[in-house]
């Protein structure tokens, strides 16, 4: 594959490398699955809004192609194969399906009622800040779990939106549900970056480099007994009865857990953050489905 290659095979291609669409649409398929189970079990009401998930699915799209500007002069240093840094898809190209995903993206939440738009567009107006970093960029990329940290709440903003697109009234409880998204995103985050010595790249910072093996993989394990934390109460708010909530929130996190002890591989360590985020979000929906 190379620069002459249709623009659409070159696309796909990156896809392939930075955004599986597969892996995206059953994260986002689960996400929004549950978010619509758990505004039924709280309100019992809400309507099923597809273009809800449609919305989310290129706005995590939006999200990568950001990240690929952002991050483009390291990466050309530190990874020199991919299809971006060898110019087989250029900036350009990304920009303009960025922007087609955008339009699509304002006109479909526009049909899901104004809390739902502004939602969406609050999310959408931080993710810009995020991109430029806050304007404290430098600083913030010396501080690792701090970076990590403040750009994690764009996951908050569409567990909201995902919420409010179904119709439902809001419910306070619904707030457990956006811990569950925020602390599974974050774990996530943390567990992608987390690597042996010899699994490190040169010049690209880790959770790892940053606070140590025991630090980082500490850091990731107090993360997840949030996460059972908020998958618990969540539950709890959905009237399931004991000993269900707790026991369903340490299955959820349990092969996180078990991948932060020891010295293990990095893709076991991401694997298992992965199967947690999906695990949280199957728990919050099925929880909600059996009380309803």
């Amino acid at each position: 594959m190379g620069p002459d290659t249709p623009w659409s095979r070159r696309l796909l291609g990156w896809m392939q490398e930075r955004f599986p669409p597969g892996v995206y649409t059953l994260l986002v398929g689960l996400f929004w699955g549950a978010a619509t189970l758990v505004a039924r079990g709280l309100t019992a009401e809400g309507r099923v809004a597809p273009a809800a998930a449609v919305v989310t699915w290129l706005f995590f799209l939006h999200l990568r192609i950001l990240d690929e500007h952002k991050d483009y002069e390291d990466d050309l240093r530190a990874f020199p194969d991919r299809l971006l840094s060898r110019g087989v898809v250029t900036l350009g190209l990304l920009r303009r399906v960025e922007a087609g995903a955008l339009g699509a993206s304002v006109l479909l939440a526009a049909t899901l009622g104004l809390p739902a738009l502004l939602a969406w567009g609050a999310t959408l107006a931080f993710s810009v800040a995020m991109r430029f970093e806050f304007g404290v960029g430098r600083w913030l990329r010396e501080h690792l779990v701090v970076y990590a940290l403040t750009h994690n709440p764009v996951v908050a903003g569409l567990a909201v939106f995902l919420y409010l697109a179904t119709g439902a009234r809001w419910e306070w409880a619904d707030l457990w549900f956006v811990a569950v998204a925020s602390l599974g995103s974050l774990a996530f985050e943390l567990g992608r970056k987390i690597r042996l010595p010899e699994e490190e790249y040169a010049g690209v910072p880790s959770y790892t480099t940053e606070l140590g093996q025991a630090g980082a993989r500490a850091l990731l394990g107090g993360t997840y007994v949030l996460l059972w934390a908020a998958v618990s109460g969540l539950l709890y708010a959905l009237r399931l009865g004991d000993p269900w909530p707790p026991l369903i929130g340490l299955l959820c996190v349990a092969p996180g857990l078990l991948s932060t002890v020891g010295a293990q591989p990095a893709k076991r360590v991401e694997g298992a953050a992965s199967v947690v985020l999906l695990l949280g979000f199957v728990a919050c929906g099925a929880g909600a489905w059996v009380t309803a």
